[in-house]
């Protein structure tokens, strides 16, 4: 567990943290809670915001302040550049997120002591919850933009619910908060609603307090139910994750290069990708 220590929870550094954490928040199929774990922060992260609603609320929001202000940040300005980069260059762009995801494994079977400790059972667990992201990255898996923005009560309230799962969601590692609002319909709106707020189109503010404030209720629920989970059936949850971790390639999956240019880029990509994943996982390779 986490020992709270008042003001020196409060650290800059974790602006990088949480503009890294928000980059992955705005591509489908890569988990913000994937980058925490690279990031030797997701004990903390889950601690943190478990405890917004006690009486270690003043140091929870000091720990998670510069997280929020990074990953608002990285969705704000970074957007523009992922929509490009996913337009102009998105093969080598999804093979390097791959070789992210990818690279995060090996830490996980070191952490979850798996020689010793996985059974059948565990193996299942994988198993399922691969199948169920194959499933998943096949619903809605082309999106179309919003040509238009619908500003009424159903909509909000299916925002809010939507915000609210999806923050759950991104909460694991593997899966991504995007990924949910991709399948549950949501994610065009939002990102046609983000481009529209950076161009000074106010009129789109309810749909961002909507969707804020789901996802703000839904990290408060999950985060203690994760917690939880963690603690009681740690391996399990251990398996769930290295499941999820698997499973998230398939929504990522952009098929095979077309060209040789694309081929080199793509092969290069994954093996960046790979290569700070993997560095990032041994110098944060502890349990979570």
């Amino acid at each position: 567990m986490i020992e709270w220590r008042g003001r020196e929870m409060f650290r800059w550094t974790n602006l990088f943290r949480g503009f890294l954490m928000g980059i992955c928040e705005i591509i489908p199929g890569v988990s913000s809670g994937t980058m925490a774990l690279l990031l030797g922060i997701y004990e903390q992260f889950l601690g943190a915001i478990s405890r917004i609603v006690s009486r270690h609320f003043k140091t929870a929001v000091l720990y998670l302040l510069p997280l929020v202000i990074g990953m608002g940040v990285a969705i704000l300005t970074m957007s523009s550049l992922m929509d490009y980069l996913l337009t102009e260059h998105m093969v080598p762009t999804h093979w390097f997120f791959i070789g992210m995801v990818l690279g995060v494994i090996p830490m996980m079977f070191s952490i979850s002591s798996y020689k010793t400790e996985f059974r059948p059972a565990h193996y299942i667990v994988m198993g399922l919850v691969i199948v169920l992201l194959y499933w998943m990255s096949t619903v809605n898996d082309a999106a179309a933009p919003a040509e238009s923005i619908d500003i009424s009560v159903p909509v909000m309230i299916g925002l809010f619910f939507s915000g609210m799962l999806a923050s759950a969601v991104m909460l694991l590692p593997g899966i991504s908060g995007s990924l949910m609002l991709l399948i549950l319909g949501a994610y065009p709106v939002i990102m046609r609603a983000i481009s529209e707020f950076t161009s000074f189109n106010f009129s789109v503010l309810p749909i961002l307090i909507a969707t804020g404030l789901g996802i703000v209720s839904g990290l408060l629920l999950a985060s203690r139910g994760i917690q939880f989970l963690l603690r009681n059936y740690t391996y399990i949850m251990y398996a769930a994750i290295i499941g999820l971790l698997f499973g998230s390639v398939f929504p990522l999956y952009p098929g095979l290069p077309d060209a040789a240019g694309t081929w080199i880029a793509s092969i290069v990509s994954l093996a960046a990708g790979l290569s700070i994943s993997t560095y990032m996982g041994s110098k944060n390779n502890e349990t979570i």
